[in-house]
């Protein structure tokens, strides 16, 4: 019974991953923040990650040899691949989100991980230390995203902080999910019986470890809210109440965007005006201004953003807010 509940429970996992990497892929596809189009590699990713768990038990059943050790990894070499994927998706898309353009820093994470897990399977002895070791690498990738994400938030800028602050639920769900995901493996290898995951009383797949799978989940249900959120805001004809929605959106990326481009008080309102997607003889009537002051303003703002045009200024904003 066990093993059919870890069986459609495993499923379960499959299925909200790559729901979750197409519902990113369609929101990418909308927006064009290239966040969401890492989010959905890291996705599916995961899905095949977890799908390694049926290659080892078809491997096992297949030519009949039974595992030395209920700890049994026979997929490391894939793991690695996996793994490198799904947590090099998340990282750059953080890169993204924070505005990282340094290359050396963006890709560093990646070597490191699999010339250290490579090197763990390769030269490590077997047993519950090296499984420990080698899955640990996962945990030290996400420690990494998570404590450069704490050192840019104690940064200078105060419109970044703000930012961000408004995902610390978010934050703060990864950070204790991914120590529950050491705890988790700590348990398991080094503290309970492996006679008790034999006999079925503690369910067990040595592939997968139930925090991560949450840690999935909570990531999955977090950038899936956000793909609603922007899905509804681009909607070609939205519900009248979609227009608070859109303002607000304005409203929360506009202070740091403003500030991120050194853009001056009336460029910044020229800005909202411009993003709400009023023309310069609306923009001029309603600031008082006149029409060749305001598209002198609107040259400004293109030049400071090094953006050609309007919508390209737009689809700049979107993804910088």
């Amino acid at each position: 019974m066990g093993l059919v509940v870890l069986f459609y429970y495993t499923l379960i996992i499959l299925l909200v991953s790559i729901m979750t990497s197409a519902m990113c892929l369609s929101t990418f596809l909308v927006t064009h923040r290239k966040y969401l189009g890492f989010a959905c590699i890291g996705f599916l990713f995961y899905f095949f990650d977890v799908a390694l768990v049926f290659l080892d038990d078809f491997t096992v059943n297949s030519t009949g040899t039974m595992p030395e050790s209920v700890y049994f990894i026979g997929s490391q070499v894939a793991s690695i691949v996996t793994g490198c994927g799904l947590f090099t998706a998340f990282w750059l898309m953080v890169c993204d989100a924070l505005d990282e353009q340094r290359r050396a820093l963006q890709i560093a994470p990646a070597v490191v991980f699999v010339i250290a897990s490579l090197a763990v399977y390769a030269f490590m002895p077997s047993g519950n230390t090296h499984l420990f070791v080698f899955y640990g690498m996962r945990t030290l990738y996400l420690l990494w995203i998570m404590a450069y994400i704490a050192v840019r938030y104690m940064g200078r800028s105060d419109a970044l902080r703000e930012r961000m602050w408004r995902h610390r639920i978010g934050y703060a769900g990864v950070l204790v999910l991914g120590a529950a995901v050491l705890i988790e493996n700590v348990l398991f290898l080094f503290y309970i019986d492996p006679v008790l995951v034999e006999s079925g009383a503690v369910p067990f797949f040595p592939e997968r470890n139930f925090a991560e799978n949450a840690l999935m989940l909570w990531m999955a249900a977090f950038i899936g809210a956000s793909c609603y959120k922007l899905l509804s805001i681009h909607f070609v004809k939205p519900p009248a109440e979609a227009e608070g929605r859109v303002g607000a959106f304005i409203n929360a990326g506009l202070a740091g965007y403003a500030q991120h481009y050194g853009l001056s008080a009336r460029e910044t309102e020229v800005l909202r005006m411009v993003l709400e997607g009023k023309d310069n003889q609306n923009i001029a009537g309603e600031l008082s201004l006149a029409a060749s002051t305001v598209k002198v303003h609107v040259h400004n703002i293109l030049k400071k953003t090094a953006q050609a045009n309007r919508q390209e200024l737009m689809r700049d904003f979107r993804k910088m807010s």
